[in-house]
């Protein structure tokens, strides 16, 4: 005796997904600065940099000169206009000394909210 099996055919379902329209990259300023302070300690500048720049701050040391005590820093500064740095660094290091600054412009992806 012969079985004989019928198979069905199934369509297969396969899930669309909705194209989103990518989100276009945002646009964030950078500013890069060089500020010369009075001393050779370096705690005491970054901690002032980091009141007066906040947490969108990198420094670097670039200079302790231990015989005419002063301290070169690179700042790096997103999220701010180079005006905007030039204010806060006068408003707090009286005594410092603004060296090179460039501007610019990083573009960023942008996030999703998924």
């Amino acid at each position: 005796m012969m079985l004989h099996q019928s198979v069905l055919a199934r369509e297969s379902t396969v899930p669309r997904t909705l194209r989103m329209p990518h989100a276009q990259p945002t646009q964030v300023s950078f500013v890069t600065l060089d500020v010369t302070v009075p001393g050779t300690s370096s705690a005491d500048a970054r901690r002032a940099l980091q009141a007066a720049l906040g947490d969108d701050l990198r420094l670097f040391i670039v200079t302790i000169d231990k015989r005419n005590e002063y301290t070169t820093f690179r700042v790096e500064v997103t999220s701010h206009t180079l005006d905007e740095v030039i204010v806060a660094l006068t408003r707090t290091l009286s005594q410092a000394t603004l060296g090179r600054a460039a501007a610019s412009v990083e573009r960023r992806p942008a996030l999703h909210d998924d």
